[in-house]
């Protein structure tokens, strides 16, 4: 539920009740579980290897550097010479006489001996079967491997930055004060990396490993198999990637760690990053759009509400929308349209009529499918067949869509908006009813209270700048009654740009945005955000120590957007925050939506 407080015009905090929503604003890469190590742990093998001199020739006392696939570990004692390496043609490391280093936990330095000859950016390098000084940590010695080319070393190694799961904050993803821990699906998730170098990434060497056994369509994959082979890639150039795990890619049930690792085009790998998560079992209950019965999840946006009408009086500094309690045979919907003065009666300008509500119904679907980009959910306008038989809620697999009314008043003063609280989203819900619960409360979005406020002072507000050219009240022209009488072709596009244009364009665009972004929060009520507490359990809803203002069933993120703009699930909104087109669901709750993270168990 969404109320307002002081400013009374402008502000409008919620709290939620307890198992119903309301407010307008109502992992670690721990994938897998089970058998960590079957089969057994991958062999370690060079991915790059760089030659560091002086010269662009290879002489005694320079270095070779050779980058691995794992962290590894040096047999004490021993050295790394031909006998442990397969060099391409006659090239040799000359005669090794100093041990090898670890410049970082996955590189091993060899300083080169008299008689070295290799050529940097030809000559290849794999380790050999006679290979006793390279190890991995389980102290297994690495063999074999493909042929990698010598590059030459730039000198500087690349850092990687960040390492997250489906572009998600670290402030949300278990790795922040905040704490808890991810839990994925076995697929379906995003891996984000983030990283720089002096110069330019390999991205086709980037490696991507985990803790556990990974079953693909090539087989079991051990632990420390590169896995980059087997992610789709959806991005990567010389500051990030993100690859998506296929549904041809399962990772167990259970805790995992990924470690991601960037190359650069010189042959010097970065230091390994790690994220932790769990993979948790996705069923049904817990999976918020599941598909066994419903492709997806449908919400229907009824207008149809009638219960009430509306006149205007004049206060200090604007004017006030009073309630009047009969139906009158018009939406409560479209009152509200008229008392902003983006329909008329006078004269009767039928075709203006259709074009603003079509205009309007257009711009809200648009902007609630930004909202809800890449989600399992779809908005429609058209009711579909069934009938929710008198009851809130039923079962999820039993019924089609979900419905929400986008009316007029609420049932308390300044709620923008009350649904239906829905964990995991196991039910569909009704959000229309004008009698929810023991205190017969209505549901749905309240367009009312943003009018009322918006219309009292200032008149400088965004909402008073917006409206103020069409309320007549404000002493605003109605759509459809500009003494030209162009506004229908206005609708249309038909006409050069012109300031009343202008006005009606940002006019019908603004309203469907506020609007957009009370639906989508209401909506999210109902399908399941926010759970309170951390991951795995909740998706951190009433977390105020770590996210100040956040509620019941809320949260709010303000460090993670920019000003002016909020999270579509805060418990407190204004005009000018949701019309913001930077507003929108933090990334948590986007990757909830979009099924790449789950709570309960």
């Amino acid at each position: 539920m969404i109320g307002t407080a002081p400013s009374r015009h402008q502000r409008f905090p919620g709290p939620l009740p307890p198992r119903w929503a309301g407010s307008l604003l109502g992992l670690c890469l721990a994938a897998c579980g089970g058998s960590s190590h079957t089969p057994s742990d991958a062999l370690p093998t060079i991915v790059t290897a760089a030659f560091s001199g002086a010269s662009a020739t290879p002489s005694p006392g320079d270095t070779l550097l050779l980058f691995f696939s794992e962290q590894v570990a040096l047999s004490p004692g021993a050295l790394v010479t031909n006998a442990d390496l397969v060099l391409s043609g006659s090239a040799t490391l000359g005669n090794v006489t100093v041990p090898p280093s670890l410049l970082s936990p996955n590189t091993v330095s060899v300083t080169l001996g008299s008689g070295v000859d290799f050529v940097p950016d030809s000559t290849t390098v794999t380790l050999g079967p006679g290979n006793d000084a390279v190890r991995d940590t389980l102290g297994q010695l690495g063999t074999g491997g493909p042929p990698i080319t010598i590059g030459t070393s730039d000198g500087v190694l690349p850092t990687i930055a960040n390492v997250t799961i489906a572009n998600i904050d670290d402030a949300l993803n278990g790795t922040g004060p905040a704490g808890g821990t991810l839990q994925i699906p076995s697929n379906g998730w995003t891996l984000d990396v983030a990283y720089s170098d002096n110069g330019a990434i390999a991205t086709g060497q980037t490696q991507v490993t985990a803790s556990v056994t990974v079953n693909t369509t090539s087989g079991p994959q051990a632990p420390g198999t590169n896995l980059r082979p087997f992610l789709t890639e959806l991005s990567a150039n010389n500051t990030a990637a993100t690859y998506r795990v296929p549904a041809s890619v399962s990772f167990p049930l259970g805790p995992v760690t990924l470690s991601c690792v960037v190359v650069d085009v010189s042959g010097l790998g970065s230091a390994a990053s790690t994220f932790a998560a769990t993979v948790g079992a996705f069923t049904d209950q817990l999976r918020p759009f599941e598909t066994s019965v419903n492709p997806q999840q449908v919400w229907f946006l009824d207008f149809a509400r009638d219960v009430e009408a509306f006149t205007t009086s004049s206060i200090s500094g604007g004017v006030s929308v009073d309630i009047v309690g009969f139906a009158n045979t018009r939406s409560d919907f479209e009152d509200l349209l008229h008392v902003l003065g983006l329909l008329t009666e006078t004269p009767n300008p039928s075709t203006c009529t259709n074009l603003v509500l079509t205009r309007f119904k257009q711009n809200l679907l648009d902007d609630l499918a930004n909202l809800y980009s890449e989600a399992n959910v779809a908005f429609t306008l058209t009711q579909p067949g069934g009938s929710f038989g008198g009851n809130p809620s039923v079962p999820y697999n039993s019924f089609g869509y979900s419905q929400i009314s986008i009316a007029g008043s609420a049932s308390s003063p300044g709620v923008l908006g009350v649904a239906i609280f829905d964990p995991s989203n196991t039910t569909q819900n009704d959000d229309t009813r004008t009698d929810f619960g023991a205190s017969q409360i209505r549901l749905g979005i309240f367009l009312h209270t943003i009018v009322d406020a918006g219309m009292g002072p200032p008149a400088s507000s965004a909402f008073r700048l917006t409206f103020s050219p069409f309320a007549e009240s404000l002493g605003g022209v109605e759509i459809g009654t500009a003494a030209d009488g162009l506004d229908g072709e206005r609708l249309l596009g038909n006409l050069p740009a012109d300031p009343r244009s202008a006005q009606i364009d940002a006019a019908l665009a603004d309203l469907a945005r506020f609007t957009a972004v009370v639906t989508a929060h209401e909506c999210g009520h109902s399908v399941g955000l926010v759970q309170n507490g951390a991951m795995p359990v909740g998706l951190y809803g009433n977390d105020v120590a770590n996210f100040p203002g956040s509620s019941d069933g809320h949260i709010r993120t303000a460090a993670l957007f920019p000003p002016g703009a909020i999270n579509v699930m805060s418990p407190a909104l204004s005009y000018s925050l949701a019309i913001n087109p930077a507003t929108a669901f933090n990334k948590l709750n986007l990757a909830y939506l979009r099924e790449q993270v789950f709570y309960g168990n």
